[in-house]
This record gives structure tokens, sequence and C-alpha cells, in this order.
């Protein structure tokens, strides 16, 4: 289950995991703009699960409270021995629209979600999706 909203409209900080279905309950219905992005958020995990991602974490102001969010923030692991689709992986790195991803290994995924998607840029902690495809 996803938590509620903190007062600052973030989730609360860490990685709250949830279904594809969750996410949409969630965040995919409030405007026509959440709708769309969903889409694409949608298209991307298709992808990564025939590309062979791992993990798959969503952030930026489309897991926040925000009616018009401006893009999707996505990171993806891939770790060097898995087994890829080759057209797949070709989409993701091509990109998807409304959707910011970044492929990574595991230290980059480290990174990313303990240092760049753990907090915004006043330093504040907020929380992201993990999702279980």
């Amino acid at each position: 289950m996803i938590p509620p909203f903190l007062e600052n409209g973030y989730l609360p900080p860490g990685l709250h995991p949830a279904t594809i279905e969750e996410v949409a309950l969630r965040f995919g219905q409030e405007s026509e703009l959440r709708r769309v992005q969903m889409e694409s958020v949608r298209w991307m995990i298709d992808l990564a699960v025939r590309a062979g991602v791992e993990r798959i974490v969503l952030n930026g102001s489309f897991v926040t409270d925000i009616m018009e969010p401006n893009d999707v923030d996505c990171v993806l692991l891939f770790l060097p021995c898995a087994r890829r689709h080759r057209q797949a992986l070709r989409e993701l790195r091509t990109g998807l629209p409304f959707l910011e991803i970044a492929i990574v290994t595991q230290a980059q995924f480290d990174e990313f979600v303990n240092d760049v998607f753990g907090t915004d840029r006043f330093d504040i902690a907020k929380g992201m999706i993990e999702v279980i495809p």
C-alpha cells in the first residue's frame, strides 16, 4: 500500500513498493496529463520487464500531490549478467514521452535511490515508488 502524502506533498521518505495497478490508482488519474504520463509508465514497465530489468523506481513530481507533474523520473536497475531483449532495451534507451529514464548498474542505482531521488533540491527527504511488475 502506498502511504498518504505528508503535509509538504511528498511521500514519506524511503522506497514504497507498489504494483502498477496501485501506481495507476494513486498517481495516474487526477488529470489528463497524469493519465497520459501513466500510459508512458505502463509502456516503460512492459519494455523494462522484457529487457531484463531487475528493479524499477519512480520519482519526481509524478509521485507527489502536484496536479500537473512535469515528468516521471525513472531509474532502472540492470544486472550485468541479465538476459536482455535487445529491441526492448533499445526502445528504453531511445526514451519515452514524459519519462526521464536512467538505465544503471547496482552502484549507480544505490546512488539514485539514496542520494539523487531521496531528497529534493532543498535537501528535504522524500519518498519514491518501487514498481513491483
